[in-house]
C-alpha cells in the first residue's frame, strides 16, 4: 500500500467529523494491525476499487456509534437500531467521498462503493491478508479508529 492514501481517510474523517459533530479531535498514533484487532461492536466498510483495491473500515463502540448519531439527527436511543447504523454510514459516505476525491486531484484513479455494516468476523474475509493501518481517533463520543486496508494494483 502507498503510504500516500492513508492520509486523505485520516484527514477526511477529521473533518467531517468536526463539520457533523462539532467536537474536538485528537489523532492517535498510526499502528499496522492484523484485522482481529480492529476493535468496536460496529465496523462499517467501504470498498475501493481501480487504482487500489480493497477497505476503508471505520469501527467504533456502541456507546460512541449511539452518542454520534444522536448528535448528527438529535434522536437518542438506548439500541443500536438502523437509524444509528444509517448515521454512521452516512458519516462512511461522506469520509470515503472526500478521500477519493482527494486522491483522485492527486492524479489517483479510485472509485468508491456505499458503505456496508458488517460483523466483526466477517472482517477477516473482507480484508483479506491485506496490510492494514490504523489511525484512531478520540472525540469526546468516543473513540473511531479509521482502518486503510490498501492494495496496490
Amino acid at each position: 500500500m502507498r503510504c500516500e492514501y492513508i492520509g486523505p481517510f485520516v484527514d477526511s474523517t477529521i473533518k467531517v467529523l468536526d463539520k457533523t459533530i462539532q467536537c474536538d479531535i485528537s489523532k492517535g498514533n498510526i499502528s499496522l494491525v492484523n484485522a482481529d484487532e480492529i476493535a468496536g461492536d460496529i465496523a462499517v466498510i467501504v470498498k475501493v476499487k481501480n487504482d487500489s483495491e480493497g477497505s476503508i473500515i471505520l469501527s467504533m463502540e456502541n456507546g460512541t456509534a449511539l452518542r454520534i448519531s444522536k448528535a448528527m439527527t438529535g434522536e437518542a436511543s438506548e439500541f443500536v437500531t438502523l437509524v444509528e447504523l444509517d448515521s454512521i454510514c452516512e458519516l462512511a459516505n461522506m469520509i470515503s467521498g472526500n478521500a477519493t476525491s482527494v486522491l483522485n486531484d492527486m492524479g489517483y484513479d479510485f472509485k468508491v462503493f456505499p458503505p456496508l455494516v458488517i460483523e466483526r468476523e466477517n472482517i477477516l474475509k473482507k480484508t483479506n491478508g491485506l496490510e492494514i493501518f490504523q489511525v484512531p481517533l478520540f472525540t469526546e463520543y468516543g473513540e473511531i479508529s479509521v482502518n486503510v486496508a490498501l492494495r496496490t494494483n
